[in-house]
């Protein structure tokens, strides 16, 4: 009943969103993102070893993603929450969330990812158009996201039906 309660919010949050003070942004961000995992498929490969969210350039996020995430599989993979601080720390990881002062390093990011199977995420204007998959966007006081499909498949990644419904836009 309780988990029943829990995917009740969580699917709420997705579908309308929250309503915002600077310090529920990063609890709110962090939750989309764990729950971006039930959302999306990587391939075989991806799914060995440990499923690694890498968070760079947002403490907080990665704070609430480590309390979020305790304890939690992605399948039969342990997740670990990896707090990065600079561009080289970027490697092979199943998401990568990049804060807004960040930004500015998405065309390194890309590079260095290639086509690796990576659901990248971001949080600034514009982000979709200059690869990211999924990015937030504040409309009206609440948080919501956006994603491009195409950056999606580029990274041989598959999106449930689901989640572009859930989307505020989506950009095939």
């Amino acid at each position: 009943m309780r988990s029943r309660i829990i995917n009740l919010f969580l699917l709420l949050l997705f579908c309308y969103g929250s309503s915002l003070t600077h310090a529920q942004e990063e609890k709110y961000i962090g939750l989309f993102v764990y729950n971006f995992t039930k959302y999306f498929d990587w391939p075989e490969s991806s799914k060995i070893g440990d499923f690694k969210i890498q968070i760079l350039g947002h403490q907080s996020v990665y704070e609430e993603l480590i309390k979020i995430t305790l304890g939690k599989k992605v399948g039969t993979q342990n997740i670990v929450i990896q707090n990065i601080n600079s561009l080289s720390e970027v490697n092979k990881c199943q998401i990568v969330f990049v804060g807004h002062w960040q930004s500015r390093y998405i065309p390194e990011i890309l590079s260095k990812i290639g086509t690796h199977p990576t659901l990248l995420i971001t949080e600034m204007e514009g982000m979709l158009d200059q690869g990211s998959a999924i990015n937030f966007v504040i409309r009206d006081g609440t948080i919501k996201f956006e994603m491009k499909i195409s950056n999606v498949t580029a990274h041989n990644l598959k999106s449930d039906q689901r989640i572009r419904e859930l989307a505020y836009r989506v950009i095939e």
